[in-house]
């Protein structure tokens, strides 16, 4: 069962996590990572995004590792623990994908995040956003996709 509350709260930070990259590239067109928001005004909007998602990520037993990374990704800049900050940010990335491998629906979200490799010669920000709205877009479609059972339950919301 699933909570109106559990609802809201993933159906805004996957649409912040996804306008984040955006954002910060309209302002700051010459960052070459998502990370680089650290050395701009938008630090406190990473900052509180990646929150966001560690949090909604700990929820799910299946999501903690990427939950811990992100969240030290996040307390480790990149400015000030380049190498440390890469480190954990490269572990989220791989976690995330094996999050992803062990899916018994949705497997083609496995396929599309592995394919962000094929935006690398466009920069590592843009292989970053391609991965982080495929999570994005695989974590609202399972709550979308669970809403619709929910719906067909008398009592389940």
């Amino acid at each position: 069962m699933i909570k109106k509350f559990d609802i809201i709260e993933r159906i805004v930070t996957s649409i912040l996590a996804t306008l984040f990259p955006f954002i910060l590239k309209f302002n700051y067109p010459i960052v070459a990572t998502v990370s680089q928001s650290w050395d701009t005004p938008l630090q406190p909007m990473f900052i509180i995004t990646n929150a966001l998602v560690s949090f909604f990520f700990f929820k799910l037993p299946k999501w903690r590792i990427p939950a811990i990374l992100l969240l030290l990704l996040t307390a480790f800049s990149v400015t000030d623990w380049y190498i440390l900050h890469n480190i954990f940010a490269i572990l989220f990335f791989i976690f995330s994908a094996v999050s992803l491998c062990s899916l018994h629906k949705f497997k083609n979200y496995l396929l599309l995040y592995l394919a962000a490799i094929c935006v690398l010669p466009f920069g590592l920000y843009w292989v970053e956003t391609w991965a982080i709205i495929t999570l994005c877009i695989y974590h609202l479609h399972i709550i979308i996709h669970t809403l619709v059972i929910s719906r067909n339950r008398p009592n389940s919301l």
